[in-house]
């Protein structure tokens, strides 16, 4: 269930990442916008071949003033995002550039997450001289007829001079030629504005649109009803144009780059369940196998080496005798009670908990927020680990196997190219980070704790039986029952193991529901659990834990 709610939690994340970046900058106005601009355009003279299928070909012919060298040339914006056509997109394309009757360089660039469309017209390593020059930009536009007033009627509504030039324009002559005789013609300069320039040939199909000062940043905007059925507009998608940024304006690469941003969280997937073991049968065991100890058996059983190992370890030393504990405050001391006589017969993890100690009579004290005691605490913690990870290999319990290693390194670098992709979107196209980013989604399980190793034929084995035991220690008495009668002293015996397995609490209600009296204290906390009523061995299991934990935790804090 964790790893369903946790990629469900990712895959928010993922889509939130990649949509509110597109979403927020489609509402950002273009680098046109409040840009001043020292050249000036003293003749604008464009064309409108408009086809019945509603193609529309364009030919701007400008007269550029450059007052000054230092320029390298003009910019050209389109905005593709039509508020009378939603779904569609005003793509400019087969565009052609000259300057003075020669071809002159260009690079199309996106802004705004994909709205405008930018032509950056010029050669980077040549200045345009003082004084005038002429550009002709030419270039299609697919179906732009919009939807008339009846059947067999079409509007053509058009910015002929569009709102993304830069400069002021001081003359300005617009030929259109519509498919069919032009009806309800109208035109303004600016934005919302309803007059402002003049119009000949409306009862033809050829227009002439003249304006003259227009400021810069000033539309010049014509609608004509035209008599030819209204043809399927370019370039529709079914999203909002505040997605343009994710999936672009076509609706089959988008598709396609769905499908394999499925197909690489398909495959990150199945990556994942390589990682997994399926678990063995736990048949009952009501006494752990010989010769492991409690931080042994929850390494055979998690594949982890966490805290409550090492705490389990420490009861466990205490349970046999190797050492005592006692409690004031919140300090806690555990002496070496009888040196290696103590401590032998003890599995190999138990005994590493002589390394908190020096010898006979030798003292270690731990209290909350002790940052000396944490130091040392965290030292032989980790060597702790690392002795029982080491343990399981030389028994021949786990080896390392399976795509965990490889399989991790390939999630970090889709990790990192998935922001990559964020930040830094090719074209301005966020929805590229899908693919890496469901890929990392399906392979999350690679990174998890034993995804690079497997248990051998002779750990599953061990695997099953502790399985087994912690079933007994962990599940309801009127499920599998313990019967403790005549063997109480089981139940404290086993308090360490059930440390190790992280169900403490349950194995004393179930020596509560089957005794129906409270579960006996352990012999070796003496002096903590004289002022404790009701359940005292958790309570001191828990003091204990946490007093580990603080000091540890303390110590990391200093570094």
């Amino acid at each position: 269930m964790f790893r369903v709610w946790g990629r469900i939690l990712a895959l928010v994340v993922l889509l939130l990442a990649v949509t509110v970046p597109s979403a927020i900058g489609s509402l950002i106005p273009s680098s046109a916008s409040g840009t001043y601009e020292q050249t000036r355009i003293t003749s604008y003279d464009a064309s409108f071949d408009l086809a019945s299928n509603g193609d529309l070909d364009v030919t701007e012919t400008l007269t550029v003033n450059f007052p000054y060298s230092g320029k390298h040339g003009i910019f050209r914006f389109w905005d593709l995002h039509d508020p009378n056509a939603e779904r569609a997109r005003r793509l400019p394309e087969h565009i052609t550039v000259t300057r003075d009757g020669r071809d002159e360089p260009f690079s199309l660039s996106w802004e705004s997450g994909r709205r405008y469309r930018v032509a950056k017209i010029g050669d980077a390593d040549v200045f345009v001289s003082p004084g005038d020059h002429t550009y002709v930009i030419s270039y299609t536009i697919d179906g732009v007829l919009l939807p008339g007033p009846t059947d067999g009627q079409s509007f053509f509504y058009w910015n002929l001079v569009p709102g993304g030039w830069q400069q002021a324009i001081d003359e300005a002559t617009l030929t259109v030629h519509l498919p069919a005789e032009a009806s309800a013609v109208d035109c303004a300069v600016g934005v919302g504005a309803l007059s402002g320039c003049k119009v000949s040939g409306t009862d033809s199909s050829d227009l002439t649109v003249t304006a003259s000062d227009l400021p810069p940043l000033t539309p010049v905007t014509l609608r004509a009803q035209v008599a030819v059925p209204t043809p399927r507009a370019g370039h529709v998608v079914p999203w909002p144009y505040a997605l343009d940024g994710v999936f672009g304006i076509s609706l089959v690469p988008a598709l396609a780059m769905l499908g394999l941003a499925l197909l690489a969280g398909l495959v990150g997937y199945l990556l994942s369940r390589a990682t997994r073991e399926p678990e063995p049968p736990y048949p009952l065991q009501y006494a752990p196998p010989d010769g492991i100890g409690p931080a042994q058996a929850q390494y055979i059983l998690t594949e982890k080496v966490d805290n409550r190992s090492f705490v389990a370890s420490i009861m466990q030393a205490a349970e046999r005798g190797a050492i005592t504990l006692d409690h004031s405050g919140d300090a806690w001391t555990i002496t070496d009670r009888g040196g290696a006589e103590g401590w032998a017969g003890l599995d190999d993890s138990t005994r590493q908990v002589a390394g908190l100690l020096g010898g006979p009579g030798q003292t270690f004290t731990a209290a909350k927020r002790d940052v000396t005691a944490g130091q040392t605490l965290q030292r032989e913690q980790s060597q702790h680990a690392s002795e029982i990870k080491s343990w399981a290999r030389q028994q021949g319990l786990i080896v390392r196997a399976g795509p965990g290693s490889w399989g991790g390194l390939l999630l970090l670098l889709a990790i990192g190219l998935t922001v990559l992709l964020i930040v830094k979107p090719p074209g301005g196209l966020h929805g590229l980070a899908l693919v890496p980013g469901l890929f990392a989604i399906g392979a999350i399980e690679t990174l998890s704790t034993g995804a690079a190793t497997r248990r051998t034929r002779s750990g599953r084995d061990l695997w099953s039986r502790l399985g087994g035991f912690r079933r007994v220690l962990s599940t309801p008495s009127s499920v599998d029952r313990f019967d403790f009668s005549g063997r109480q002293e089981l139940y404290t015996a086993y308090i360490p193991w059930a440390v190790a397995f992280g169900c403490a609490k349950e194995w004393a209600e179930k020596y509560r529901t089957e005794m129906g009296v409270e579960p006996p204290t352990p012999s070796y906390f003496p002096a903590y659990v004289a002022g404790y009523g009701g359940d005292p061995a958790s309570a001191m299991v828990s003091d204990f834990s946490s007093t580990v934990s603080s000091a540890i935790s303390a110590y990391q804090a200093t570094q």
